[in-house]
């Protein structure tokens, strides 16, 4: 056991290095809701009049899920397609695929407690494996047709062909089964999801998106959700979120059901107390939403 925690340790400390490196080099210190690594590539899809992307974000996604289900509640989205890196992705495929979060949060979040609660690494080497059984047993038979139909999902990845990585964007599933093993593909941080350096997908091998796109954007339109990315600024950098060191050096701490809990509570509670923020969706406000808006 002794030796095991060491070798845990060992194998935490290359890859949290590895992959911090690789994301603060790209840090942004333009404004607090500035993200590195968004590049323009291609145009918005067809049928689609806004897009959202969410950036990589380790096992911080619960903070993005909170502003997703702020999202999903009070704005018709329809007319909004969704980007993802890493595991942004996971917000970016519920809302794409027109997914109750808080189902999500109610009913799928304890299905993947109770398989973690049965190893003893728990959430590290096994989440991809317990979100994957989870994910293929409730997701509604026709979401991937949801997530392709137009293109209203798109997912970044990172692609390793030798000794170079590549950068590649996916925005077709053909299964269930394929949107979550591509969105976990983009997701794979190398060993600490699933015990493996690279999440081998259609004949190729990955590892995750942040190493080449942190933050996918169809134009300079495109609404950026990143974590903790309204935290207080100290001369032009900020405390907390997604281009601060502080959150880098922490992504990989406490993954407990109270720590995931407050994450998605704040990220919701974010979300709401800043409206300004979401003003170019503001036309796709639900009735209900516009008037407790009103009454305040």
């Amino acid at each position: 056991m002794r030796h095991s925690k060491n070798l845990l340790f060992a194998t935490f400390c290359l890859v949290f290095v590895s992959y911090s490196i690789c994301a603060v080099e790209n840090l942004e210190d333009e404004d607090c809701c500035s993200n590195p690594c968004s590049v323009p590539r291609s145009n918005l899809p067809l049928g689609f009049e806004e897009s959202v992307s969410f950036s990589g974000c380790a096992f911080y996604y619960f903070y993005q899920l909170g502003v997703a289900a702020y999202l999903q509640e009070n704005y018709d989205l329809s007319k909004v397609c969704f980007l993802g890196a890493s595991a942004g992705t996971i917000a970016a495929t519920f809302l794409a695929c027109d997914i109750s979060i808080k189902e999500v949060m109610d009913k799928w979040m304890p299905d993947i407690y109770t398989i973690l609660k049965g190893k003893i690494t728990g959430v590290y080497f096994n989440i991809f494996e317990a979100i994957r059984a989870v994910g293929l047993k409730r997701m509604p038979k026709d979401s991937f047709m949801k997530a392709k139909d137009k293109r209203r999902a798109t997912f970044s990845l990172s692609r390793v062909t030798g000794c170079q990585i590549f950068n590649e964007r996916k925005d077709i599933f053909n299964t269930n089964a394929e949107l979550l093993n591509t969105g976990l593909a983009s997701g794979h941080i190398p060993y600490i999801v699933d015990g493996r350096p690279f999440a081998y997908y259609n004949g190729g091998k990955y590892i995750d998106a942040g190493f080449t796109e942190y933050q996918p954007i169809f134009d300079g339109n495109t609404i950026k959700v990143t974590t903790y990315m309204w935290s207080p600024a100290i001369f032009g950098v900020r405390i907390w979120g997604s281009n601060s060191l502080f959150y880098f050096l922490s992504r990989y701490g406490s993954t407990s059901k109270k720590r995931n809990l407050r994450l998605f509570n704040d990220g919701y509670q974010d979300a709401k107390n800043h409206p300004e923020y979401w003003t170019r969706l503001e036309r796709f406000l639900k009735r209900t939403a516009a008037c407790k808006a009103l009454a305040l």
